[in-house]
């Protein structure tokens, strides 16, 4: 075919074929060598294809490794093709999809799209394992790669693409279950607060521990995640007053006593955004729930401080907040629970906390909802055991009738 001539058409990899008045494709790849560990190009062509459609058509299927049942030759995107016309044909919700394609593309930095099923066993998925560990991932990302790639192999054996499933026999990876998280107490917290603020630690002539405390802060007080507070800017906080009249000034440092005098003014921060590693920031949320929280005093006070030492400084309002990674909070709060002499926790201690001491105060689900980011059954199944004393309230209820 070399000596005929072809000529681009507007869309890459077809062309219009001089001789034959037909179209051709090329479609370009690579394969992932998983023993050499490096990527081999190759290139595939389709001849005398009718009509552009054809072409494109054509171009799609060689594109999605042409995902048939009987292509024992299938890649891991392949796998994850299929996956989802399962998804897109059993009515899966949509966030369901949109996170499965945002955690393969993940999955992707670690073990390359193009490599084939065939050639993954044990010890890759424990490379696998070992890798995406070494990244500082937090534990509840961890587990949703896990399950991620688990559930596309799975199905891809289901389907016959594979003749055998590794996974039936291989240790699965260990995350921490959510019954694992510890709930931490007022007074640990305060001593955890004390801790970062009668402490330095300086790094190019600032104390770093004034952001430590104030992300601590937030953790405890609005129960965000880790990768959502690592994505806030100064920005992300505003003013809210339902009843502000327009000559009222603005509050300079707020105390306990003026926020329960006005308990309808105060700082919130908006989360829309959220870092899931340190390559990439998704422009929205876990479950792509855009919410507002509001701000204790003390988290208030804290955020007023360091925006205007921030502003002092010459910084921007745009500028990021938090510059370390989630290994380097998650590694600063457990070095200082070992000094204070306190069970070690973790960054997302701090959410389960939160939650909880919101349902032992009896706030309604669907506030917890709003303001969790996670969905009603999510709570439920995760913080079961706290309601098992809604049974006491429903007995005494009746005996009042």
């Amino acid at each position: 075919m070399a000596d005929k001539v072809r000529t681009k058409t507007k869309y890459k990899s077809i062309y219009y074929n001089n001789t034959t008045k037909k179209y051709d494709v090329k479609y370009n790849y690579k394969e992932y060598d998983i023993k050499s560990g490096k990527n081999r190009y190759r290139a595939k062509w389709s001849y005398n294809l009718n009509t552009l459609t054809e072409a494109r058509a054509e171009l799609a299927r060689l594109q999605t490794a042409g995902v048939k049942v009987d292509d024992k030759d299938i890649t891991l995107k392949g796998a994850y093709d299929l996956w989802e016309i399962k998804a897109i044909g059993q009515n899966f919700s949509p966030i369901t999809i949109k996170n499965t394609s945002n955690f393969m593309t993940m999955i992707y930095q670690f073990l390359p799209a193009s490599t084939k099923l065939k050639d993954i066993d044990e010890d890759v998925y424990y490379k696998f394992c070992a890798n995406i560990r070494s990244q500082g991932y937090s534990e509840e990302t961890l587990f949703s790669l896990n399950t991620t790639f688990r559930k596309v192999i799975n199905h891809a054996f289901k389907k016959r693409l594979i003749t055998n499933n590794f996974l039936l026999y291989t240790d699965n990876m260990k995350t921490k279950r959510k019954e694992d998280y510890r709930v931490i107490t007022k007074e640990e917290y305060d001593l955890i607060d004390n801790y970062f603020k009668d402490n330095k630690c300086i790094r190019k002539n600032q104390n770093s521990y004034k952001k430590y405390r104030f992300m601590y802060n937030l953790l405890f007080f609005t129960g965000i995640r880790i990768g959502e507070a690592l994505a806030l800017t100064y920005n992300d906080f505003e003013e809210f007053s339902y009843y502000k009249k327009s000559d009222e000034p603005l509050r300079i440092s707020p105390t306990s006593e003026s926020v329960n005098n006005k308990h309808l003014q105060g700082t919130r921060v908006i989360i829309n955004k959220s870092y899931v590693s340190r390559e990439k920031l998704l422009k929205d949320t876990k479950n792509y729930k855009k919410r507002t929280i509001p701000l204790s005093p003390s988290t208030e006070r804290l955020y007023m401080r360091l925006k205007e030492e921030h502003k002092n400084n010459g910084g921007s309002l745009e500028d990021k907040i938090f510059s370390y990674d989630y290994s380097t909070y998650n590694s600063t709060i457990k070095k200082a629970c070992e000094k204070l002499e306190l069970e070690p926790c973790s960054c997302h201690d701090f959410r389960h906390t939160f939650i909880s001491n919101l349902i032992k105060k009896n706030i309604p689900l669907t506030v917890i909802e709003k303001v969790s980011g996670d969905n009603q059954n999510t709570i439920l199944q995760r913080y079961s055991h706290m309601f098992e004393s809604d049974e006491v309230m429903i007995l005494t209820a009746l005996q009042d009738l």
